[in-house]
């Protein structure tokens, strides 16, 4: 997808890997500048490389997103080193592990709190420190990126589930909110997503993937440039009357049961 980003500014949290590497390296190609955000140094670094390889502008800065000091450092350096901040991509987020996985009177306490930290708190205060500039000018595009587990749950990671369940109801209050300042929020919920992570974490082990592709339309998992190009549409100025949507790229998972019977 190709749309005009020139002279765009956007924070991409997590984008050292998986979908939010895959968001940053299209968001560069479409002339945005890319405050690459996440913990691991190196990674961050070879995706600023890879960037600046193709001829984009981009930054590693390091911050854990469940830290509001870190949060407000990230978004004042954007503004010290690029004047602004057009865009948001509230995209860090973390799961129970596969193996860890339990119901709820089993689930660890530690990783409940763990994962509302990055997913529920961090879209908070990455927001937050965007918004001190943002409507100040009037103008800014957050985009968060939730889950399909946010709308329909799946068994054995309630925290996963509550943390971006209430990213979904968090992404409309904000947009009510913050519409008066002209800016837009809205949410991306992505489905089953090819990347490395999943395959690591064991999740297509065990007969999971063909069990999992069985219940998708399509019979096959997304991509990260699937999500990008959604968050391409929602952060143009061509999405200047959308807020407040829940936009789904699940491949048809969650419409249905994909089911002969």
């Amino acid at each position: 997808m190709k749309v005009d980003l020139e002279n765009k500014v956007v924070i991409i949290t997590g984008a050292t890997a998986g979908i939010g590497r895959g968001m940053a390296l299209m968001f560069a190609k479409n002339g945005a500048t890319v405050v690459v955000n996440g913990n691991n140094e190196e990674r961050g670094n070879q995706v600023v490389g890879e960037i600046r390889a193709n001829g984009g502008k981009a930054i590693f800065f390091k911050a854990d997103v469940s830290s509001k000091e870190q949060t407000e450092k990230m978004a004042e350096k954007t503004v010290e080193e690029f004047g602004k901040i057009d865009i948001l991509i509230n995209n860090a987020g973390i799961n129970i592990d596969v193996k860890d996985r339990g119901p709820i009177h089993e689930f660890p306490d530690e990783m409940w709190r763990k994962i509302q930290s990055v997913d529920l708190d961090g879209v908070y205060y990455c927001s937050k420190a965007a918004l001190k500039y943002m409507t100040e000018r009037k103008y800014g595009k957050i985009i968060n990126i939730g889950s399909i587990v946010g709308a329909v749950p799946l068994r054995n990671q309630c925290a996963f589930a509550a943390a971006k369940a209430a990213v979904n109801n968090l992404t409309k209050a904000m947009a009510i909110e913050l519409a008066q300042f002209g800016i837009n929020v809205n949410a991306i919920l992505p489905g089953s997503i090819q990347i490395p992570r999943m395959t690591e974490a064991g999740m297509y082990n065990d007969g999971r993937f063909e069990s999992i592709m069985s219940h998708i339309p399509f019979k096959k998992p997304g991509t990260p440039e699937d999500i990008g190009n959604g968050a391409l549409y929602l952060a143009s100025d061509d999405a200047g009357y959308v807020t407040g949507n829940i936009l789904v790229i699940d491949g048809g998972w969650t419409c249905g049961f994909a089911r002969d019977w």
